[in-house]
This record gives structure tokens, C-alpha cells and sequence, in this order.
């Protein structure tokens, strides 16, 4: 994963050495403190690299970005599996809330149910595309390569998780009335939770941003992280 990374960056831009050797030593930190050494402190990103990371953090009218937005589906979903999971023995319910699980992950219509009428997929999809085209940029900064691979990480481990939770929720819908679904409501919980916070696959009692752990949660903090160096940058 970690040569996978590095072989990602814009090739002919050198990476601060503090930087690589944290990368190379695995103690690419979550923390911004401890990998502030390894940033050029005068490489701030130009207009071009921060237009895009300006549609994930905030839309043209200053309300909310993408990530938000797609937070805000999460959530959306989450109350549904919840509610799904206090009467599992309902089918009927159950087959309901799926219903509105799916219409928030992937609405067919802007009247369909989510919170945005970009749905969760749609929102994470657009936030992992803007991210990378921000780190394509002549003008991306050291924070924009860096905490950009951590929130498109976190936009695949929230994708994968995203369709799984599609697939079941149309599985749900698809059965016959009066199945036996109490065996599924607990598993769209499952997936509500980990599509927000993540999973700590390895059980080493963090989510990392590698290996398919983080969630939205995760991805919002990177996001933090990257605005926070580049206000560090322009002081």
C-alpha cells in the first residue's frame, strides 16, 4: 500500500524527506502535529488545486460541500437502519425503511427521499473525483498529495461499503412478503455504522486511512487536516 501511495504522486515533485521517511517507517500519523515537519511550509496550493478541494469542503453558495452532503445521507441512512432494527420482526417495516435506505444511497429522483438529490454514492463519488483532480494540479500543495490520499481512501472504503449496503438493501426490498428478516436488520446497522465511522479491520483499536477501515467520519477529519495547513500556509 505505502509503494502504491508514493507511486501515486505527481511524478517530478519531490516529497519533503521527513515525509517519505514517516511514509517509509510506517508512521504516517492521523495526527497533523506529528507529520507538520514533513510539509514545505512555503508550498501552500494555488487557485487552481484549492477550487476543487473547494467543492468537497463548500459548494459556490457557501453552504454545505460534498463531504457534508454525503455525511448528511449517512446519517439519514443510520436513522433508518436504526428504526429498521427496533421492529426486525416486521417485514413489512423493515422492507419500508430499505426502501429509504436505498432511495438515500442512490435517488432516482430528486423527490425521492435523501437529503440532497445527489445521494450518498453519487456525493462520495463526486468528492473522490474533485479530490484527485486537486492533486493533479501544477499548483497542489504537499497537504492537498498527502491528506488527498487519505480522504480518497476513505472514499473507496465508503463506496465499497455503500454498494454492499445497496445490494442489501435491495435484497430486503426484493423478498417476498412476510420473510423472515430479522437476520438483516442488524446487518444494515452494521454497515450504516461502518459507512460513518469506519472499521477497525486489523483489531489494532484504530482506523487507519489504509486498508479499506475509514469512513466518512475519518475522511471529514483528513478534510480538517488539509484546511488547517493551508490556512498555515497563507500566514
Amino acid at each position: 500500500m505505502i509503494k502504491e501511495i508514493l507511486m501515486k504522486l505527481r511524478v517530478g515533485k519531490r516529497l519533503p524527506l521527513a515525509l517519505i521517511f514517516a511514509i517509509l517507517a510506517g508512521c504516517a500519523s492521523d495526527n497533523i502535529q506529528e507529520i507538520e515537519a514533513g510539509y514545505d511550509e512555503d508550498g501552500g496550493a494555488g487557485p487552481v488545486a484549492m477550487s476543487y478541494i473547494d467543492d468537497v469542503a463548500t459548494d459556490i453558495r457557501g453552504q454545505q460541500g460534498l463531504l457534508a452532503i454525503a455525511r448528511s445521507d449517512a446519517e439519514l441512512i443510520h436513522t433508518h437502519a436504526s428504526l429498521a432494527m427496533q421492529r426486525a420482526q416486521d417485514s413489512d417495516w423493515v422492507k419500508m425503511h430499505a426502501i429509504h435506505i436505498r432511495h438515500t444511497l442512490a435517488p432516482a429522483s430528486a423527490e425521492s427521499g435523501a437529503v440532497s438529490s445527489y445521494g450518498l454514492l453519487k456525493a462520495v463519488n463526486h468528492v473522490k473525483d474533485r479530490v484527485e483532480l486537486a492533486m493533479e494540479q501544477n499548483d497542489a500543495s504537499d497537504a492537498i498529495e498527502f491528506h488527498g490520499e487519505q480522504i480518497t481512501l476513505s472514499a473507496d472504503s465508503v463506496l465499497e461499503r455503500g454498494q454492499q449496503l445497496l445490494a442489501l438493501a435491495d435484497q430486503i426490498i426484493h423478498a417476498p412478503r412476510y420473510s423472515d428478516l430479522s437476520g438483516e436488520a442488524p446487518k444494515l446497522v452494521l454497515l450504516a455504522e461502518q459507512i460513518l465511522s469506519g472499521e477497525d479491520l486489523n483489531g489494532d483499536g484504530e482506523i487507519s486511512w489504509e486498508d479499506n477501515e475509514p469512513g466518512l467520519d475519518q475522511a471529514m477529519k483528513y478534510l480538517d487536516y488539509l484546511k488547517e495547513k493551508e490556512r498555515a500556509y497563507g500566514q
